[in-house]
């Protein structure tokens, strides 16, 4: 779980505060799939999707001024690319800066929920707190369906430069993979926009589907 811990992290520093706001992508929604881990999922309407393949063009096209999207800018997306190439990911960031990382691992063996909740979360919430002690975690570790699956939630908070944010994970079994969809939201700009940026994921994930299925 080291990379999912890396990429949160880098998410939270780097993509808390959005920079002003302006006209961002144009609406259009299409079924995403991930270029080599092979999950997709519908991505809401005016929002960015990057992974490895693409976090190129993007920068290039910050850097010639050929896109105007809010959520973030080619520093950004510089600063994050080791992380997206280096863990193979999925991060999907709305014009507020509000995102969602999707990571795939392989553990090597099959867990209940009962069982990954039981003694695999502890684990990862000690991590975390190594690296961000004013994580504050909820005690319940919930199990929310959505279509065709069941994940596993694991909420907290935390506050970054005065500013409060949320971080939800979200654990998806699958044989002995596991499917990781880290979400961050700031209050920056009001509870409304967490609130709906909330709404459209949860949305989405009712559309994801892996490989297996």
């Amino acid at each position: 779980m080291k990379k999912i811990i890396a990429l949160i992290l880098a998410l939270m520093l780097s993509l808390a505060i959005p920079c002003a706001m302006a006209e961002a992508l144009p609406a259009e929604e299409a079924r995403y799939t991930h270029p080599t881990q092979g999950y997709s999922f519908v991505v809401p309407e005016g929002w960015l999707m990057l992974d490895a393949t693409n976090i190129d063009a993007y920068i290039a096209a910050y850097e010639k001024g050929e896109m105007t999207f809010t959520g973030t800018n080619a520093q950004t997306l510089q600063n994050l690319k080791p992380q997206v190439q280096g863990t193979d990911c999925g991060v999907l960031i709305n014009p507020y800066a509000n995102n969602a990382v999707f990571v795939k691992e392989d553990m090597g063996i099959e867990m209940t929920n009962e069982q990954f909740a039981t003694f695999m979360v502890p684990m990862l919430k000690a991590q975390l707190l190594q690296q961000n002690p004013t994580i504050e975690f909820t005690d319940e570790v919930e199990l929310l369906p959505f279509g065709e699956n069941t994940f596993i939630l694991l909420s907290g908070s935390y506050n970054l430069n005065g500013i409060s944010a949320s971080i939800d994970m979200l654990f998806l079994l699958q044989g002995t993979s596991l499917y990781t969809v880290n979400l961050t939201a700031s209050s920056l700009f009001g509870e409304d926009i967490v609130n709906a940026f909330y709404t459209d994921v949860f949305a989405l994930l009712g559309t994801f589907a892996t490989e297996a299925e």
